[in-house]
């Protein structure tokens, strides 16, 4: 006897329409590969972050113990998705502040368990050197998303968006994506320092003390 559970229908639906999202944009442009000087030229903008990166290593424990600090830093900002206003923008629209990046979907159970986490991150750590930027990646029944975060309470998050699945594309070709949630920390130059793969207690004493490192880190 099989006893493997169907799917439900809301998650099949999600699933497929996200996976059509991907095909559309397959051609998107890889945030690392873009520019002239490729790869090594990338790397080379981002060395500083390094250090940075070691030292989140070093710290990430407890409720966090499963992030990983990029061995070798790579920047972010060409990332595009669409702010508040609908409109798009791209990570170097906030350079200057270190970001907690998440990707989430309303379909993705252990992205709704973790979103009041990543809302009082923000309240309480919110700030002129940080914000929490989740991106959700929902590419039909786009009603959905801000009728989820409303229905939870959520009072912190500005609503960010990828409705074509593009940076989600970008991301699971060279960004390390492997499945839902992903949450990248990146510097204030843009610089990925590190990501954790799966949900995260975001507003834990461990979580606080790795986005602290970060956002006070070079300056």
């Amino acid at each position: 006897m099989n006893d493997t559970k169907a799917a439900p229908p809301q998650f099949k639906r999600g699933a497929f329409a996200l996976a059509a999202a991907l095909l559309v944009a397959g051609a998107a442009f890889l945030y690392v590969k873009a520019g002239h000087g490729g790869k090594k030229a990338h790397s080379a903008a981002c060395d500083a972050a390094r250090i940075t990166a070691k030292l989140a290593g070093d710290i990430a424990k407890g409720d966090i113990a499963a992030f990983a600090a990029a061995r070798d830093p790579e920047p972010m900002t060409a990332l595009t998705f669409n702010g508040p206003d609908g409109k798009p923008t791209t990570l170097e629209a906030f350079k200057g502040k270190a970001l907690l990046v998440n990707i989430w979907a309303t379909w993705c159970v252990p992205c709704r368990a973790e979103m009041p986490a990543l809302d009082r991150l923000q309240k309480a750590a919110g700030s002129d050197n940080f914000e929490v930027v989740a991106i959700n990646v929902d590419t039909s029944r786009l009603d959905r998303p801000k009728a989820f975060l409303d229905e939870i309470g959520v009072k912190n998050l500005k609503f960010y968006a990828d409705p074509k699945g593009e940076a989600f594309v970008a991301l699971r070709q060279n960004g390390g994506l492997l499945g839902l949630p992903t949450s990248y920390l990146v510097d204030a130059r843009g610089c990925e320092i590190g990501q954790l793969a799966g949900p995260a207690v975001w507003d834990s004493a461990d979580a606080l003390a790795l986005v602290q490192s970060v956002s006070e880190a070079w300056r």
